[in-house]
């Protein structure tokens, strides 16, 4: 029987073919996969990412909101103290013109009688009370006043964090989802660590 050396059978040529087939199919099929996989855990990222974000832009608006009314307050106390301070300054005046006009009196020769000069110590007394009791209240309202600043002062600060926790976790979302277009996890690993930074800063906002 003669034996064909050096030619190609055609049917192992056809199953290697076969194979190489089978084997691209099984590399097409094993990169789906993993393309899948990585789709599902950039949705599920991205969906946690969003949610973080409603939660700290809630957040933010209600910093807002209590920062513009403590700013509100801070006003109120300063105008209540100012007109306090007035009131004060309007008593000691009055006080003032008693006592101008009694020395006049005095210093014209024309003594003032006890009577009259008992009601003016009175109307001295009167004045010096009132003057004490608008000094204490405008204090009080001052001391209001410094509070509340202090107060909006820490909103402001926890303010400021909350806006860049937002920023960063945005940021994230972005990120994520470009990754998931181009296929590229260290955009994936980038937005994780954006957003890591963001729910820290945001965190901290609560030790102001």
């Amino acid at each position: 029987m003669e034996e064909n050396f050096g030619v190609e059978n055609p049917l192992e040529k056809v199953e290697e073919e076969i194979r190489e087939i089978e084997e691209r199919e099984r590399k097409q099929d094993k990169a789906e996969k993993d393309r899948s996989k990585f789709n599902n855990i950039i949705a599920v990222t991205i969906s946690i990412y969003a949610v973080l974000t409603a939660y700290v832009g809630l957040n933010e608006s209600q910093v807002t909101t209590d920062t513009l009314l403590e700013m509100d307050n801070v006003v109120l106390l300063q105008s209540q103290a100012s007109d306090q301070w007035a009131y004060y300054q309007a008593k000691g005046i009055k006080e003032e013109i008693f006592l101008s006009q009694s020395k006049s009196l005095a210093a014209s020769g024309n003594p003032l009688t006890k009577e009259i000069q008992s009601e003016f110590d009175a109307n001295v007394k009167k004045y010096d009370k009132e003057k004490k009791d608008i000094n204490e209240k405008a204090t009080e309202l001052e001391k209001s006043r410094d509070e509340k600043i202090k107060e909006t002062a820490v909103l402001v600060k926890k303010h400021h964090k909350a806006g860049v926790a937002l920023t960063l976790l945005q940021i994230s979302i972005v990120l994520a989802s470009v990754s998931s277009l181009l296929r590229k996890k260290p955009l994936w690993y980038a937005s994780i660590s954006t957003s890591t930074v963001g729910v820290i800063y945001f965190l901290t906002s609560f030790l102001q």
